[in-house]
């Protein structure tokens, strides 16, 4: 009786997240859609006035950005191989689950039952992505209305 109960609510679940997986996704491409908006009017007004066939779009002037940033890096000088800490590593990207829970707090804080809500992801997810996530220190603990919740880091 119990297994059947539990296969039930599991289905409802499934069928849940399967619906609400496009929003998210539609959620996503909606962030990116601000971030490139805000680039662009970003643009020095004399830059603005050229036509928009000459203006570049907001990934390309991102991407030369970062290129920019990766030719001035390359001419600064390189420390000798010894005066490197045996230790550091280079961050790892950040797990999908880690994305959807930190494009979720960019709208406020949330408690986990909340980032369920909005990232239909399971709590086990949401937990570990935020574990990961704190440790970075991208995200902090928050209390909204007595309860325990997530935030941005002010850093």
């Amino acid at each position: 009786m119990a297994a059947d109960v539990l296969a039930r609510v599991r289905a409802e679940i499934d069928a849940r997240l399967r619906e609400l997986r496009p929003a998210v996704a539609e959620y996503a491409e909606l962030l990116d859609a601000v971030d490139a908006i805000e680039a662009e009017a970003q643009i020095p007004p004399e830059a603005s006035s050229k036509p928009a066939a000459k203006r570049q779009p907001a990934a390309k002037a991102k991407a030369a950005a970062k290129a920019k940033a990766a030719r001035k890096a390359k001419a600064a000088p390189k420390p000798s191989a010894a005066a490197k800490p045996a230790t550091k590593r280079k961050p790892a990207a950040m797990s999908v689950a880690e994305q959807a829970i930190v494009a979720a707090l960019e709208h406020g804080s949330h408690t986990v039952g909340e980032l369920g809500v909005v990232t239909a992801m399971s709590g086990g997810e949401i937990r570990e992505g935020a574990r990961l996530l704190l440790k970075a220190g991208k995200i902090k603990r928050a209390k909204r209305e007595g309860r325990a919740a997530y935030a941005l880091s002010d850093a």
